[in-house]
């Protein structure tokens, strides 16, 4: 983020600024996204999150998953320049809403950012389980089965690496570079209806770790997709 680029954003109100731009420059004035571009970011209902280590930040909480724009998702992919990280049970919504949600995966491996994506496995208790807790059954089996289905072709694709886990998920994680999307799941609902938090690498590094390395323990034991098709 230099002078160049803060120049673009006072001559076009329409700019549209990139998340991590945005949240930098807001954690620098002492303010949320959203008072500096209240018509691309929607108000956080949390405005400071404390940790033992940095103390108080400021970061992007969502009441829910579906408060955050489909243009939020969209860019939020499309930026990569680094890795991506997806962490999932099954997030049929990356594929029903994100318009060429795998061609985007596609082409940022294709250019050379590293993709990992773990899915859950349709077939394991765990899988079962959460079904159960939401309440609706086998619907949770079928979405994973979905995406799963939807993913096999593409395995073995140079740099991108799909593996299925049957891990109970407290966290949904969605890492790109230096941005996270963390969408948590509270017991019996949907991960549509839970709080989605947006994080900065730089906002909080322990926070960060930690998710990062829940990330990399189930990828350990996850095992590889076959390719179909």
């Amino acid at each position: 983020m230099d002078v160049k680029t803060v120049r673009r954003w006072l001559a076009n109100a329409t700019y549209k600024v990139r998340d991590d731009n945005a949240h930098r420059a807001a954690e620098v004035l002492g303010c949320t996204p959203h008072d500096l571009w209240p018509n691309q970011f929607q108000p956080s209902t949390a405005r400071a999150l404390a940790t033992n280590l940095g103390g108080p930040f400021t970061a992007t909480l969502y009441a829910s998953r579906t408060q955050l724009p489909i243009t939020a998702w969209q860019q939020h992919f499309a930026d990569a320049a680094t890795g991506i990280d997806i962490l999932v049970l099954a997030a049929t919504f990356l594929f029903d809403t994100l318009d060429g949600f795998l061609d985007t995966l596609l082409a940022a491996a294709a250019r050379g950012v590293q993709v990992r994506f773990l899915i859950g496995d349709p077939d394991t208790a765990a899988t079962i389980l959460r079904g159960e807790e939401e309440g609706i059954g086998e619907a949770v089996i079928a979405r994973c089965r979905t995406s799963v289905e939807l993913l096999a072709p593409h395995a073995g694709t140079p740099g991108l690496h799909i593996r299925t886990h049957d891990t109970t998920l407290y966290t949904s994680t969605f890492r790109v570079d230096d941005t996270m999307i963390v969408n948590f799941h509270i017991y019996g609902s949907p991960g549509r209806n839970n709080p989605v938090l947006v994080l900065s690498r730089h906002h909080e590094p322990r926070l960060w770790a930690t998710l990062e390395q829940a990330f990399a323990h189930i990828w350990d034991s996850a095992n590889p997709l076959i390719r179909k098709g």
